[in-house]
């Protein structure tokens, strides 16, 4: 699948590992000029070993010094910035009633305030570069739905889509496109499982309308659309990449409708 990405200038927060690491491949594949950036020095180096025009930057996106340091930097070296997709977050779970004040302090600091400041320093480069542009922002299926545990990241990630919608409004009159993913299970889990996650992820996999964890790669395919032209008209949305989940679980017999009520409805024979 192609984009016309060439020459486009990209930055990918959370560049380390899972979605992040096949983004910064899916989009130098397709020409872009990629800078990356995480708080993991190794696995961003791990990331960028086959990649020597990629511009690695270990930063923290939750300062102002962070994200306004990756931004000028991918202004700096390119001369301009096109597309800035915010993929960093941070997802540990414990119980309401055990959470620690610190963590989840953390959790909005990189998830909310990272998210945020990111967007203000990419916006203001977009209006300074006058060509438009696009931010693109991540999400959580876990946004909809209650999960044991997920308390501050699924708030996060709620608070998220809601400043993604405010941020398309502001900066639509720029011609800056804003949108969200909100992935689903993602094949991104550390190998071997821990076998409390194995033993979830076994009982969860068969009630998913696809029955199957997404790929990085479909997730980076739907990035890479929104940061094409092919977009053009597409803002202030968020995009489930999930396989169905948010909608439902999996089906399967057939459908059946024995009440009555409505047979003036359907035809049926009503003296059944």
């Amino acid at each position: 699948m192609n984009y016309d990405l060439k020459e486009k200038v990209v930055i990918i927060t959370g560049a380390a590992r899972g979605v992040g690491r096949t983004m910064v491949n899916a989009f130098v594949e397709q020409g872009a000029r990629v800078v990356a950036t995480d708080r993991d020095a190794d696995g961003l180096a791990e990331t960028c070993a086959d990649f020597p025009d990629v511009v690695s930057l270990v930063e923290d996106i939750s300062t102002p010094e962070g994200a306004e340091k990756i931004v000028e930097t991918a202004v700096r070296h390119y001369g301009h910035l096109d597309v800035c997709v915010n993929n960093a977050a941070v997802a540990p779970h414990t119980s309401i009633l055990e959470e620690k004040m610190e963590v989840w302090d953390r959790v909005y600091a990189v998830n909310c305030r990272g998210t945020f400041l990111m967007t203000q320093a990419a916006g203001k480069a977009l209006i300074a570069g006058h060509r438009g542009g696009r931010i693109i922002n991540f999400s959580s299926g876990a946004s909809l739905r209650g999960g044991p545990g997920a308390a501050a990241y699924a708030s996060s990630r709620a608070a998220t889509e809601g400043f993604s919608r405010v941020a398309a409004i502001e900066l639509a009159p720029h011609n800056i496109l804003v949108n969200t993913i909100s992935p689903g299970l993602i094949d991104t889990q550390p190998k071997p499982l821990p076998p409390d996650m194995a033993k979830a992820l076994e009982s969860r996999i068969p009630t998913m309308p696809l029955a199957r964890a997404g790929q990085p790669e479909e997730v980076a395919h739907v990035v890479m659309f929104l940061a094409s032209d092919a977009s053009s008209f597409i803002t202030g949305t968020v995009i489930h990449v999930d396989g169905g989940t948010s909608v439902g679980s999996r089906f399967s017999g057939s459908v059946v409708d024995d009440d009555p009520r409505y047979d003036w409805v359907t035809g049926r024979d009503q003296s059944r």
